[in-house]
């Protein structure tokens, strides 16, 4: 049961960047002499802490978040959350608070900085093929790339004008774009082809799907329990040689055997498929019944993928870290942009269930998983408090820098509207990204 510690890891996470967040925030003020009344990992009801000068230290019983309440900066979430009325704005200049705001989220982005580079110091496992040159191995039949003329053996070279260079790269512009047409090039016997690719949604977190496969050996590597191919006797480390008598050497050729083995099953019903595996010196023929879930078959076995450390020194690690910085941000603005044109899903975005999953996964596969999962969280809160969102930092910057536009302060109460605007929308969007988490995650 997995529940336990992804809740542990998921309230570690999260208390360890909010600490840093709210930090920021507190470390300027106190810069600046602006008073800080409270200081809280947590919000709602105070459970414990201490008072040190004009500051209550808290910890309260709402672990998922956590604010400093800056007298001078004006209303914030603070006075939200605590139901309280905001007092009139203290004197301190406007790039003081601009300042004071920036803090937040530009300590998160430092410190995913830094955590990416930590974890490139420790050494990252990564699979092997994802660095490897996008040379297609398999092509699904039926799939969208077979639909789009792409045959085993095509390079590919750009998607929708922009280069890619490796399996990773293609698997990040097709995956983050389904249902829309992209245009792929490729390279054939030494000729440059366009075509029209268009993914179509796959997996709970709509995942682009396209039937592109790189080589990957059929080598099991992990059995699912309870499934067809435990119980016909599947063993990790068994090599799949054929499948119905069709000879296999990568894992995407058993999966499209299987797929065409199963094509009558919705009509017919299951019938067992036959697979040679090697194991050791031995030959062994296995009888597999598949078992539906959603559109697929499913045998119930994951192959084992090659994979390599990245363990980089100092001044590697900084540069490995800037551009993995540099890669998720546009990636999280691709993200922003489809869905604000209608084309993404909102099932990509991820809710407290699949946070603590993956800080879950991440905890139990090791030290540097962890930091990396944290260096990604660090800097998507940072980016996220950077939205002009009232209520968010980026909410409250932008009022700021209204107020320097029209050169006066805006009154409370018109702040107060704001603030009470964004509290509404942003619990709406966490509505919405709660109900696609449980959607996800909840077998009901």
């Amino acid at each position: 049961m997995n529940i336990p510690t992804n809740v542990l890891a998921l309230v570690f996470v999260l208390s360890f960047l909010i600490v840093f967040h709210e930090g920021g925030h507190f470390a300027v003020a106190k810069f600046f002499k602006f008073p800080v009344e409270v200081f809280s990992l947590g919000f709602g009801k105070r459970l414990f802490g201490w008072k040190r000068k004009e500051t209550d230290y808290r910890v309260s019983l709402i672990p998922l978040g956590g604010y400093v309440k800056v007298v001078g900066l004006g209303p914030d979430e603070s006075d939200i959350v605590a139901g309280e009325h905001a007092a009139p704005a203290q004197p301190g200049t406007r790039l003081q608070r601009l300042l004071i705001l920036f803090a937040g989220p530009g300590v998160n982005l430092v410190l995913a900085f830094l955590l990416t580079a930590l974890a490139f110091l420790v050494g990252v496992e990564v699979a092997a093929y994802k660095s490897e040159a996008p040379v297609v191995k398999v092509v699904d039949h039926g799939s969208p790339a077979e639909k789009a003329g792409i045959k085993e053996g095509d390079r590919i070279e750009t998607i929708s004008g922009k280069t890619v260079k490796t399996w990773e790269e293609v698997e990040i512009e097709t995956g983050l774009a389904p249902r829309e047409k992209l245009a792929v090039g490729i390279v054939r016997d030494g000729a440059l082809l366009t075509l029209d690719l268009t993914p179509e949604p796959r997996t709970k977190y709509d995942i682009g799907y396209t039937g592109l496969n790189p080589a990957i050996l059929a080598v099991v590597a992990r059995v699912v329990p309870n499934y067809p191919g435990a119980k016909a006797g599947l063993r990790v480390g068994d090599r799949i040689v054929s499948v119905n008598g069709k000879p296999v050497v990568l894992y995407f050729e058993v999966v499209r055997f299987i797929r065409e083995a199963a094509s009558g099953f919705d009509k017919d019903g299951a019938k067992p498929i036959e697979m040679v595996v090697t194991r050791g010196s031995e030959t062994i023929t296995l009888n597999v019944v598949p078992v539906k879930e959603g559109e697929n078959w499913r045998i119930g076995f994951a192959p084992k993928e090659e994979t390599i450390v990245r363990r980089l020194g100092l001044g590697a690690a900084f540069a490995a870290s800037w551009r993995e910085n540099v890669r998720q941000v546009q990636v999280t603005g691709q993200v922003v942009g489809r869905l604000f044109r209608g084309t993404g899903s909102m099932r990509q975005l991820s809710g407290p269930i699949d946070i603590a999953k993956f800080s879950g996964e991440a905890a139990r596969s090791g030290v540097a998983p962890l930091v990396m999962l944290m260096g990604v969280l660090s800097l998507q809160l940072g980016l996220l408090n950077l939205l002009p969102i009232p209520l968010l930092d980026g909410g409250q910057i932008f009022v700021t820098l209204l107020e320097a536009a029209a050169r006066r302060d805006f009154s409370i109460k018109v702040k107060e509207r704001l603030l009470q605007a964004g509290f509404a929308f942003l619990v709406l969007i966490m509505v919405t990204v709660l109900y696609f988490d449980v959607i996800k995650n909840v077998t009901f």
